[in-house]
C-alpha cells in the first residue's frame, strides 16, 4: 500500500505510512473528526467500487422484504 502517495505542493510526496505518522500525532478527537472528514469526503467513491462489486437483481419489493424477514424470524429460512 506504501506505494499510494500524495503530492505535496511541489515535488514532496507523502506516503500512506508518511500520513498515518502525522495522523497519529493528533488528539484522539481530532483523529475523529478527520476520520469522519475522510469518510465523508469518499463516501460516493467507495460506494461506486461496492456497487460494482455486487450482483445486480431484480428490484425488490416492500412486500418481498417483508416475506424474507418473516420467513427468517420464524425459522423458515436460514441466515447464511
Amino acid at each position: 500500500m506504501e506505494s499510494l502517495s500524495l503530492e505535496l505542493g511541489g515535488s514532496k510526496k507523502m506516503g500512506i505510512n508518511e500520513f498515518l505518522r502525522l495522523f497519529n500525532q493528533f488528539s484522539k478527537e481530532e483523529q475523529i473528526k478527520i476520520a469522519e472528514k475522510i469518510a465523508l469526503q469518499t463516501f460516493a467513491d467507495r460506494w461506486a467500487l461496492l456497487d460494482s462489486a455486487l450482483p445486480d437483481t431484480d428490484e425488490l419489493t416492500e412486500e418481498d422484504i417483508v416475506l424474507e424477514v418473516k420467513a427468517t424470524r420464524d425459522g423458515e429460512k436460514e441466515t447464511p
